[in-house]
């Protein structure tokens, strides 16, 4: 059966921890008995830490990442992704807006897809921030060609080989753009999938702020010159379930 990890990026999320950590180990090995599951605390101000440490107790092979200060989005999903070694990867918030007992949907289609995205059924946020959303996955959909309708879903099952090989370079929200188009240039199996999104029970969203937004904006800038650069023949061959050697990393 196909080995998982699980990782999740936690900032000011303590009253969500025991939830995401529980239910990871829970629906994680429903689907596989190979699993490991990953927790960053992204330089927490609140007691995440505390919970974490608290959850490595009832669970012990709980892998924890502590960033002492905070790295951005980019940086805790960066942390993440290197600290995973199996075969496929999920990750999704710790604010528990996704609920994990939908990666079944997920997980059912690896044996046809590489790349497996959620979309939100419907956004459960405020007027303002769910019509900003929607205008900016519309926007990055036009401008970068995304694959996919739900570029803010981060509700994400990828093949741990493919994942693991991309050089990541921004530590910002920019970051998801960034790896949906990057993966694309790797696999065309990608499928995305109806998920619910639900209401923050914990805490306040740390990315929707002026400060946080336009540094997203800035490194997208960057992100298009960085991608005129590259063309998709460069990382020929195709990654594909047929290929048995790992793909060279992304330059």
């Amino acid at each position: 059966m196909p080995s998982l990890s699980i990782f999740f990026p936690f900032y000011n999320d303590a009253g969500t921890v025991e939830t995401m950590i529980s239910d990871a180990y829970k629906y994680g090995y429903e689907l596989t008995k190979d699993l490991e599951v990953i927790a960053i605390n992204d330089g927490s101000q609140d007691h995440t830490l505390l919970e974490l440490k608290r959850m490595q107790d009832k669970f012990p092979d709980l892998i924890l990442i502590n960033h002492e200060q905070n790295r951005g989005y980019g940086g805790a999903l960066q942390s993440g992704i290197k600290a995973t070694t199996k075969e496929w990867v999920f990750y999704t918030d710790g604010d528990a807006q996704y609920h994990l007992d939908e990666l079944h949907l997920l997980w059912q289609h690896i044996s046809e897809y590489e790349f497996i995205n959620g979309y939100k059924i419907r956004r459960s946020d405020g007027f303002v921030r769910t019509y900003v959303g929607l205008a900016y996955r519309k926007l990055t959909k036009i401008i970068f060609g995304i694959p996919i309708k739900d570029v803010d879903c981060d509700f994400r099952l990828m093949r741990g080989d493919l994942l693991r090989s991309i050089d990541f370079e921004f530590t910002s929200g920019a970051i998801t753009v960034e790896l949906v188009k990057k993966m694309s240039f790797l696999t065309d199996k990608i499928k995305e999938i109806p998920v619910h999104h639900y209401d923050r029970v914990y805490g306040k969203s740390s990315f929707f702020n002026f400060n946080k937004i336009t540094e997203t904006l800035k490194d997208e800038v960057k992100l298009i010159r960085t991608l005129k650069k590259i063309e998709k023949k460069d990382y020929e061959p195709r990654c594909t379930k047929s290929v048995e050697t790992k793909p060279n990393a992304l330059r």
